[in-house]
C-alpha cells in the first residue's frame, strides 16, 4: 500500500567541492514547491589547491561524510560538479531532426577539433539546448569534455561517502542554475541584462558575468584584505569589482551589466551591497537561493541568512537533480 495515500517526495543532495571547502545542500520538491532540508559547509584542511584530484578521493570523502552526518542528510542521490578549469565546454549549432546516433557522431567529430587530448582518455557528453537564436532551422548543443580520471575521482568521492552519483555537472552551469532560481524568486523572471556574480571568499575572489543563461566571462584572483565587513575590506572589494567589471566590458564577449549579485563568505557583510551599489551605480543584491523555498523548521534562520550566499552553486546542483 506504499504510496497509496502519501506522495513520496524526491530528494537530491547537491555537493559542491572546491579547494577550500565542501558545500552540501539537500532539497525535496512537492509540486512546484522546493524545501531545504539540510545544508553544510565543511572546510578542507588542505586549503586552496588548483587541482583537488591530486588529493586522495577517500580523504575528501571523509570530509563529505562528516558534513552529511552532522546535518542528517537523508538523500542518497547526489549531484556534483567538475571544476570549470578541468572541463572543455563548447556551444555548437546543428541542424534540427538529427537522430541520437547522428548527434553522437557529430559531437565526436567536433570533439576531435576542440579537445587537445586523445579522445580515448576523455569523457564526452552533450546536452541539446533551444533553437539557435540566429538560425531557426538549427538547435544549440553544449559539448562537454573532461579527462576520464577527473570524472572518476569525483564519482569515487561520492561513492566513498555513501552517495549515488545521479548527475555530474559543470560548476559554471550549476552557478547559472542557482542564479536563475534567485532571479526568478526575486523578480519572477530571468534577467534581461547581464548579471555579474561577485564571490568574495578570501583568499580568493571570483567574478562571473552571466548573460542569457551562460557564463560569458570569468576571472579569479587572490583577494585577502583585512577583516570581513570592515571599511577597508569593503573599499578594496568595491575597487576590485569595479575594475573587473570594466575589464569584462572591454573583452570580446563583454556585455553591459545591469545587476550585481554578491555571493561567497563576504556577501552578507553589513553594508557591502550598499557600498557596491552606491559606488558603482549598479543595482546590487545578496544571493539567497532559499528565499522562495520552504525551510526545515530545525534550521536556524540567522545562520542560514549568513550561509545562503555561500551555497549558490550547491543549490544549483541540488536543483539539477529534479530536471
Amino acid at each position: 500500500m506504499s504510496g497509496l495515500f502519501f506522495e513520496t517526495r524526491p530528494r537530491y543532495v547537491g555537493v559542491h567541492i572546491s579547494g577550500q571547502s565542501i558545500k552540501v545542500v539537500e532539497l525535496s520538491r512537492m509540486g512546484n514547491t522546493f524545501e531545504l532540508h539540510a545544508y553544510a559547509i565543511e572546510p578542507l584542511s588542505a586549503g586552496y589547491v588548483d587541482d583537488l584530484t591530486s588529493t586522495g578521493a577517500k580523504s575528501v570523502a571523509q570530509v563529505l561524510r562528516r558534513a552529511l552526518g552532522n546535518t542528517g542528510v537523508m538523500a542518497r542521490d547526489a549531484v556534483t560538479a567538475l571544476p570549470d578549469t578541468q572541463v572543455i565546454c563548447k556551444t555548437l549549432e546543428v541542424e534540427t531532426g538529427l537522430s541520437e546516433n547522428e548527434l553522437e557522431l557529430y559531437v565526436r567529430l567536433e570533439a576531435e577539433q576542440y579537445v587537445p587530448y586523445a579522445l580515448e582518455e576523455m569523457a564526452l557528453d552533450y546536452d541539446v539546448q533551444d533553437v539557435a537564436p540566429r538560425h531557426s532551422d538549427q538547435v544549440e548543443i553544449v559539448l562537454v569534455a573532461c579527462r576520464q580520471e577527473v570524472l572518476e575521482w569525483h564519482q569515487e568521492v561520492l561513492l566513498s561517502a555513501g552517495l549515488k552519483p545521479h548527475v555530474i555537472d559543470v560548476q559554471a552551469l550549476a552557478l547559472v542554475r542557482g542564479l536563475d532560481w534567485v532571479l526568478r524568486s526575486v523578480t519572477g523572471s530571468s534577467a534581461r541584462e547581464a548579471v555579474a556574480v561577485a564571490d568574495f571568499s578570501p583568499p580568493l575572489a571570483r567574478l562571473s558575468i552571466v548573460s542569457q543563461s551562460r557564463v560569458i566571462y570569468c576571472h579569479e584572483w587572490l583577494f585577502e584584505r583585512g577583516s570581513l565587513g570592515d571599511d577597508a575590506f569593503k573599499s578594496a572589494a568595491v575597487e576590485h569589482l569595479g575594475r573587473e567589471i570594466g575589464l569584462s566590458a572591454e573583452s570580446a564577449v563583454g556585455a553591459k551589466v545591469g545587476l550585481i549579485v554578491l555571493a561567497g563568505a563576504a556577501a552578507g557583510s553589513t553594508g557591502l551591497s550598499q557600498w557596491v551599489e552606491a559606488r558603482l551605480g549598479i543595482p546590487t543584491r545578496v544571493a539567497d537561493p532559499f528565499a522562495a523555498m520552504k525551510l526545515n523548521p530545525a534550521l536556524a534562520p540567522e545562520a542560514l541568512f549568513c550561509d545562503a550566499p555561500v551555497l549558490l552553486t550547491a543549490c544549483g546542483l541540488a536543483l539539477r537533480g529534479f530536471d
